[in-house]
């Protein structure tokens, strides 16, 4: 009789061919894993992914349970200044959504190979649902014309920050080899642009002048969906930092002085192109002093770096916002030990 190994997950157990089981495990791997041809899940190894997963699942919400009557009834009365503000942040993620998409990261999950890291990917689709079903309800509801959202997206200052992501992105498909330490690279090199730099960092202006105004009670119905918005972009970096750590881990060739200092640069030019869309908008009118927010987004930007491992470069002693902190979920933003499961393990679980 062949030996077995039992996991359980939360109320449910599993016996497993050990041998197979011990085989399955040891050929996971966030790349150049085995790909199987069926969606083979257990063991987890991944088990941060799975647990991710989870809550992104059970965390799902729609734009339409926020109302937005009090936006409505407030936004004819809105400074011109505020209005600017708020079509420039949907503009800017309607662009960011393009970005997204174009920049491969649907082929960053074709690239890894563990079905778990594969599962919490597929979050992303029901996420980008949602986050195009937001600028929907927003642009109907307050009858914005999103082709002025666009131009004043497209503004020298909006437009570097653009040509930044999009200049540095390396070219990646499902066929790309990436048993070289080149490779290896670019697949980390687009992580960190997307979803540390551009993601995390560089839209960060727009939120808190939306989020500044919420504070004062005017557009509130807006500031609640941002924040719900933003709880989603929490779970994103957290993945994406987790998943740099254990490529990090597994593949310690790719992990260069030189590699990280070209991070690095990446992100203190974020933050310098985040700084001069500062100096191009009222922040002001939304309650804001810029230098502050200029501040705010270093503070933010040493944040993102800790998380994956690089040094802080800026070194402010505390959040000049920490109201701003808690909107955005930083704190769950930041990821938790990276450490895998063994295969004797109990792991939670209610849907499996």
């Amino acid at each position: 009789m062949a030996d077995t190994i039992t996991i359980t997950l939360g109320e449910r157990t599993f016996n497993l061919d050990r041998e197979k089981a011990e085989e399955a495990y040891a050929a996971k791997k966030v790349i150049n894993g085995r790909n199987s041809m069926f969606f083979n899940i257990l063991p987890l190894k991944y088990n941060w992914a799975y647990a991710l997963y989870k809550e992104m699942k059970n965390s799902h919400w729609e734009p339409g349970e926020t109302s937005l009557q009090t936006d409505i009834a407030q936004w004819s009365q809105l400074g011109e200044a505020c209005q600017t503000i708020y079509k420039t942040a949907l503009g800017a993620f309607a662009k960011s959504q393009e970005i997204f998409h174009s920049g491969g990261i649907y082929t960053i999950r074709d690239l890894v190979t563990a079905p778990e890291l594969k599962l919490v990917f597929g979050r992303f689709v029901h996420e980008e649902n949602t986050r195009s079903d937001v600028l929907v309800y927003l642009h109907g509801s307050l009858s914005i014309n999103p082709m002025e959202c666009a131009a004043l997206a497209s503004t020298p200052a909006m437009a570097a920050k653009e040509q930044f992501v999009t200049d540095n992105l390396s070219p990646l498909d499902r066929d790309t080899d990436t048993t070289t330490t080149e490779n290896k690279q670019a697949v980390a090199r687009n992580i960190f642009l997307m979803n540390q730099c551009m993601e995390g960092t560089q839209f960060y202006a727009l939120w808190a002048s939306l989020f500044s105004l919420a504070a004062q009670n005017k557009l509130p119905g807006t500031g609640k969906i941002l924040s719900k918005l933003l709880s989603d972009v929490s779970y994103r970096i957290s993945l994406f930092d987790k998943l740099l750590k254990e490529m990090v881990k597994e593949n310690p060739d790719f992990w260069t002085d030189e590699f990280q200092q070209q991070l690095t640069g990446y992100m203190k030019k974020a933050v310098e192109n985040e700084q001069d869309l500062i100096d191009s908008l009222p922040v002001a009118d939304a309650g804001l002093d810029a230098d502050s927010l200029k501040t705010y987004i270093e503070y933010l930007a040493d944040a993102r770096l800790v998380a994956c491992g690089l040094s802080r470069q800026y070194h402010h002693a505390a959040s000049p916002f920490p109201w701003l902190d808690e909107q955005i979920h930083l704190a769950s933003g930041q990821p938790a030990d990276t450490t895998t499961s063994t295969l004797d393990t109990t792991f939670d679980d209610d849907d499996l």
